[in-house]
């Protein structure tokens, strides 16, 4: 019966061990293909403004910037609403207003579904008579207004601020015609329209002051993986900003609160990422409370062991071993069927998921079935071995402390 309980017990742990890993493993999955697409549009640092929506930078700041160790690209970009017209169709979409950095900066080859990405067409210079100002288009905007073809044009309105509502004038508008197609992330898709810098300033009464509403950062490859480099090169943008003549270092790694933010991929999205982490931590604390249970189960079974061996306990004792080297014996039976039960879990989590990544054998089900994501990282494991070791030790020392004592008083009844 002892050995039997015994058996359930490491089958718990094991199991256990198994759910947590795959079950981790998953959610991993999913944030990460989630946010693959934001890291092939997203820059890896964003500067914007604390107040306000728009904001002027000196040349000679973003040339201090661009010099920064660790920073590759810099690019300006201008963002506002505007209504875009194709044919009988309208519908309000969001402007993105790049610079010519921002090709390099952006991934375009990733992206781009059709066409070529250009915000300016070279032919004008031999024919006048074309429109010269290009868009690109996001895929869901396309299909939304059922553009047929990709060059034919398309008419931005923005609302003329300085003018009446009646006046003739009331809209600023402008004609482009799209050079490319781009998949975006779901939120951006239905509703982005990238064109030129200046022709967005213009759009928006912004050319005169050369205003901008964020600044997008690309870090050399090195520095991007490295979190320590990453908030290095944040800080030095910070003391770049604050101060117009340049940097001012007031002692190292300190300065004074600026008048931006200067956002990582990860603060970018706040939101979706503390859904992910919530979502995560509140299903490993189910598993770790199903865990909780089976460890009752170790206790019983350690306990009935303690009851069944109590004669031998007793002659170890006549033999001089002390209660503490029992109570030792008892504590590291629970230790063992925890850390047993542990490893087979997390061998056999670890090779669903692999096997998971290999052969993709289990699939979403819908219209589009795709292999459910999944990825391994190494801080889970280790979490999980932390927990069931924890859980074991727990297990144990009730049993033990029984053991010892239990130990004693035969021994001294028999005396």
């Amino acid at each position: 019966m002892v050995n039997l309980i015994t058996g359930i017990s490491l089958l718990g742990y094991s199991v256990g061990a198994m759910a947590l890993v795959v079950l981790m493993s998953a959610l991993n999955g999913f944030e990460t293909s989630i946010f693959s697409s934001y890291k092939k549009t997203d820059p890896d640092l964003l500067i914007t403004p604390k107040r306000g929506v728009v904001f002027g930078i000196t040349r000679q700041q973003l040339g201090a910037l661009r010099k920064i160790e660790g920073v590759e690209v810099v690019s300006e970009v201008l963002t506002g609403k505007a209504v875009l017209k194709y044919g009988d169709q309208q519908t309000v979409c969001t402007i993105w207003g790049v610079d010519e950095a921002f090709g390099k900066r952006i991934l375009f080859d990733s992206i781009v579904t059709a066409g070529k990405p250009m915000l300016i067409d070279d032919r004008t210079a031999h024919n006048p008579h074309l429109v010269s100002n290009m868009a690109i288009l996001g895929e869901g905007l396309v299909y939304k207004l059922g553009v047929g073809k990709i060059d034919q044009p398309i008419t931005l309105m923005v609302i003329n601020k300085d003018a009446g509502i009646h006046d003739v004038d009331a809209f600023r508008m402008d004609e482009f015609i799209p050079s490319a197609i781009v998949s975006l992330p779901e939120d951006q898709n239905s509703q982005t329209v990238m064109i030129g810098l200046e022709q967005a300033q213009m759009l928006f009464g912004r050319m005169d002051a050369g205003e901008i509403s964020q600044l997008e950062v690309k870090l050399k490859r090195g520095v991007r993986d490295n979190p320590g480099a990453v908030e290095g090169v944040t800080l030095e943008i910070k003391n770049v900003l604050k101060c117009p003549g340049g940097p001012v270092y007031l002692h190292p790694r300190v300065y004074q609160a600026p008048s931006f933010d200067v956002k990582n991929q990860q603060e970018q999205h706040p939101l979706m990422y503390k859904m992910f982490n919530t979502e995560k931590w509140i299903s490993f604390a189910i598993l770790s409370f199903v865990l909780l249970l089976i460890s009752f189960n170790l206790v019983g079974a350690l306990t009935l062991l303690v009851m069944d061996k109590r004669r031998d306990f007793v002659l170890f004792r006549n033999l001089g071993m002390e209660k503490s080297a029992i109570s030792w014996v008892v504590f590291w039976e629970g230790i063992w069927v925890s850390a047993w039960g542990t490893a087979v879990g997390l061998m056999m989590g670890v090779g669903l998921v692999l096997l998971q990544q290999k052969t993709s054998w289990v699939s979403t089900q819908g219209t589009f079935s795709i292999p459910y994501p999944v990825e391994l990282r190494a801080e889970d494991l280790l979490l999980v071995l932390g927990l069931n070791t924890a859980l074991g030790i727990l297990s144990a020392v009730v049993p033990a402390w029984r053991a010892g004592k239990l130990s004693g008083e035969l021994s001294s009844v028999r005396q």
